[in-house]
């Protein structure tokens, strides 16, 4: 992991974001259509991969209600936060280092690989860790400047992360590509060149806020399913 203070963003910085924000619920609505593919009944045991202050365990709680739900991150204090929002066994881990000692039927990773130096070793370590499938979800496409700003080291080529997933030994059950034109490259650009904007969706969310996020929400239910630079990669062990 780069040298970058995940406590403090988690302490506050990003606040209601993963949780009203447009993209992070766009997010969520493309893994709804993914998880349609998985057979729901061998689905007993799910990890999420930084897991952050637990949002996305909060959905793939309602996804897999009969699951045993498990989280991991680098950021005690995410953990600390996560703890609240959601049952689950919690421990901290770095991917790029180290492994749970037991495997799981879903291994669940967003917006994690491209904090990572070692990505490769994370993915391979995701691999050893799946009973069955994993979906891993991360940025491609240029970076720009505010995404190193939040701890990105990375943004993938197209077809990149595909190539190292194979790699691993995973068989790529479905890609999804979301975004162009509206969140890249016009939203991503906007942040760049407006710095307050991106401020705009830190801390805690007020009534303005929601809204804003929500009509942007359904601006973007005009982007396509098929080219964008928010990619998703649903895999077989």
């Amino acid at each position: 992991m780069q040298n970058f203070d995940y406590e403090l963003i988690w302490q506050g910085t990003w606040g209601d974001m993963q949780r009203y924000g447009p993209v992070h619920r766009h997010h969520r609505r493309i893994f709804s259509d993914l998880f349609k593919r998985l057979p729901a009944n061998e689905i007993h045991t799910v990890a999420d991969i930084g897991c952050g202050e637990g949002s996305n365990l909060f959905f793939l709680r309602s996804q897999f209600p009969k699951a045993d739900l498990f989280g991991f991150d680098v950021s005690k204090t995410a953990i600390e936060v996560a703890r609240r929002n959601v049952h689950a066994e919690f421990a901290l881990l770095d991917i790029q280092k180290e492994t749970p000692a037991y495997k799981f039927d879903l291994v669940f990773c967003s917006d994690v690989v491209e904090h990572l130096e070692d990505d490769v070793t994370a993915l391979r370590n995701i691999r050893k860790i799946t009973n069955g499938y994993a979906l891993i979800a991360t940025v491609q496409g240029r970076m720009r400047p505010n995404e190193k700003s939040i701890g990105h080291v990375r943004n993938y080529a197209y077809g990149e992360l595909q190539r190292k997933i194979k790699a691993t030994g995973f068989e790529i059950i479905q890609v999804v590509e979301w975004g162009f034109p509206l969140y890249s490259p016009v939203f991503r650009n906007a942040i760049n060149f407006f710095p307050a904007s991106e401020k705009f969706s830190y801390g805690k969310y007020s009534l303005a806020k929601k809204l804003v996020s929500h009509l942007l929400y359904s601006l973007f239910l005009l982007n396509r399913s098929d080219r964008g630079d928010i990619i998703f990669v649903l895999a077989r062990s």
